[in-house]
């Protein structure tokens, strides 16, 4: 059953107001998650003030696209003049360092005392629902490039909607990733292109993820149609003005004359108005009571449901329902709401679904027949990790495959084969987004690919990156555990150096071993052990050719990670490894046996 938009829609929390307990959250996870700068800390003082009036004559102004004018004309302008704004910044178009802005230029800016805001990685359109799916990922890798500055930009609190579209799902995820504000463009309000004026900001209307640009600046403007915008900043409304760069020699339609924009500015400063950024918005927004803003619902631009594209693991969940939904119900537990997120369903639709293909969540699975494990590819949607789930965001569920507990058919441990590939140092692939890879500098996106699964039980994929870099895994059930194979056929035209892998274990469904501690541990290439809690139960890995021996304490979880050897084109290399149980507290004999097999 594909999901429907309506389906999609309702398998969202509400986004139409925060309660002052979540407020309240946020405010801490702003405090834990960014700088204490004293910048921040004022900030963080207009939120414990009182609700302000709007005044007249109060302006946002905003510049998109990391524009290299904004670091060169625009900033020191605004400085001078005394004026507040909002850069908002992308990755986008950063190879062409003529023209836009590097990282360290951004840094100068917020340097200089304005706001960063972010515009995503690959400034892309996240009013449809695929996009949407990856929107934390995206805001991840621009923060992590902002506190990597030697400015250390905090991690922004405003965002710009790429292309002024935006979508309930878009709106969700900056909600639940604690955005105070977010800009839209112009529409539905007015046409896009045109010299139409947009809506004003009301705080007692819009909501602040939703905030709408009154002014979109186009060459075609005159100080005569910047008055009339400017001159709606009154009477509580706040006007926001939106412009790219001064001057933008690589997107001409958006470009603005500095010679114009001085003649803006003047005017502004000539006349007393206030323009500030984004972010001191806080002091007019009632947090407690944030307005049921009909466009919370609404998609922009409007597309009909047959010109939505969903993203790729919802789509492939709904087309195997049956499958699927055993898999999360039965075998790894999910709750209604679990299940709801995977598929774009309703949690009522997930139970309606479930009771006709006759699925029950009440009995305990059973033990797979003649001794075997069982092996199911994880069905995505629920955190893997305990921890450092920052270093985890959005996930792909392709590469996980779930190797359940002998003893106990609830509990499972998820290998991440591969968790990531690199090359001379560089990222091939990193089955989640935290550091960028080859395809993220170059803003490729990578698509999830599901396991084949075959009646034997045993998975398999293949995959094949841009640079004809092929990969794939398998994994068997074999007694007692199972046996893992990863092998890279190198289709590229280059010698592929220095290949290293990380293949995770995450323990976090085995609640015997998920202590956040590396005391219950043994790492000893090319294997790792840990102890239950009891002490007479073990999960053990191993691999060929194991380059380092791990696991993170927080996750927690456990690495034997292969070295593979470097690849000529054309050629392939491969490596084998076994995750298996044992019960016992004398460990040793197996670890000795597998260094006699995979050293």
């Amino acid at each position: 059953m594909k999901p429907s938009l309506t389906s999609v829609r309702s398998s969202l929390p509400p986004v139409s107001a925060i309660s002052p307990k979540s407020w309240k959250c946020t405010v801490n996870a702003i405090s834990r998650r960014v700088l204490a700068t004293p910048l921040l800390l004022g900030w963080l003082s207009v939120l414990a003030a009182p609700i302000q009036p709007v005044p007249d004559k109060l302006v946002v102004l905003t510049f998109d696209d990391a524009v290299k004018s904004h670091r060169t004309f625009v900033a020191p302008l605004l400085k001078e003049l005394g004026f507040g704004a909002t850069f908002f910044v992308t990755h986008k178009w950063m190879d062409d360092r003529t023209n836009f802005m590097t990282w360290e230029e951004i840094g100068e800016i917020h340097a200089l005392g304005f706001e960063i805001g972010n515009h995503s990685w690959t400034h892309d359109d996240f009013s449809q629902p695929k996009n949407a799916a990856r929107l934390a990922g995206e805001l991840a890798l621009v923060d992590r490039e902002l506190g990597q500055t030697k400015a250390k930009v905090p991690r922004p609190v405003s965002f710009a909607y790429c292309g002024n579209g935006f979508g309930p799902e878009a709106v969700q995820r900056l909600v639940e990733l604690d955005y105070q504000f977010a800009r839209r463009g112009e529409q539905p309000e007015a046409h896009y292109g045109t010299l139409e004026i947009g809506a004003t900001y009301d705080p007692k209307r819009h909501h602040p993820l939703l905030i709408p640009t009154t002014g979109d600046a186009y060459p075609s403007w005159t100080l005569e149609h910047f008055r009339q915008i400017v001159a709606r900043a009154t009477n509580g409304q706040v006007v926001v003005l939106q412009f790219h760069g001064v001057p933008d020699v690589a997107h001409p339609w958006v470009h603005t004359p500095p010679e114009r924009f001085r003649e803006y500015m003047a005017y502004l400063k000539e006349n007393n108005f206030r323009c500030i950024p984004m972010r001191d918005l806080a002091m007019y927004v009632d947090r407690d009571h944030l307005p049921a803003d009909p466009l919370l619902k609404s998609r922009q631009p409007e597309r009909p449901p047959e010109r939505l594209i969903l993203p790729v693991e919802m789509t492939a969940t709904c087309r195997d329902a049956r499958f699927w939904l055993e898999n999360m119900l039965v075998y790894h537990r999910y709750s209604w709401d679990e299940a709801a997120r995977v598929c774009g369903w309703s949690p009522a639709e997930v139970q309606r679904q479930a009771a006709e293909l006759n699925i029950s969540r009440d009995p305990t699975p059973a033990k797979p027949a003649e001794g075997q494990v069982r092996v199911l590819p994880y069905p995505g949607g629920r955190e893997v990790r305990r921890g450092f789930t920052n270093g985890n965001v959005d996930f792909q569920r392709g590469m996980k495959a779930s190797v359940f507990l002998p003893w106990d058919t609830t509990s499972y441990v998820v290998v991440d084969l591969p968790e990531a590939i690199l090359s001379d140092k560089r990222l091939l692939y990193l089955a989640h987004t935290h550091i960028p890879t080859i395809w993220d500098e170059q803003n490729v996106i990578i698509d999830n690919i599901d396991w084949t699964r075959e009646t034997n039980g045993s998975l398999h994929f293949e995959r094949v990156l841009p640079n004809k870099v092929a990969f794939g895994a398998g994994v068997r059930p074999n007694g007692g555990g199972v046996d893992m194979e990863l092998w890279l056929r190198n289709g590229s035209g280059q010698t592929l150096p220095g290949l290293r892998t990380q293949i995770c274990d995450h323990l976090k469904g085995a609640p015997e071993f998920n202590t956040q501690t590396t005391t219950n541990k043994i790492f000893a290439c090319p294997a790792v052990a840990v102890r239950s809690a009891g002490g007479d139960r073990w999960i053990l890995t191993a691999w060929e050719r194991c380059g380092r021996a791990w696991g993170s304490p927080l996750v927690p979880c456990l690495h034997a990670d292969p070295v593979l050897a470097d690849c000529a084109p054309g050629e392939t290399v491969r490596v084998r490894g076994r995750l298996w149980f044992y019960e016992g507290k004398d460990v040793e004999p197996e670890l000795e046996r597998a260094r006699t097999r995979f050293q």
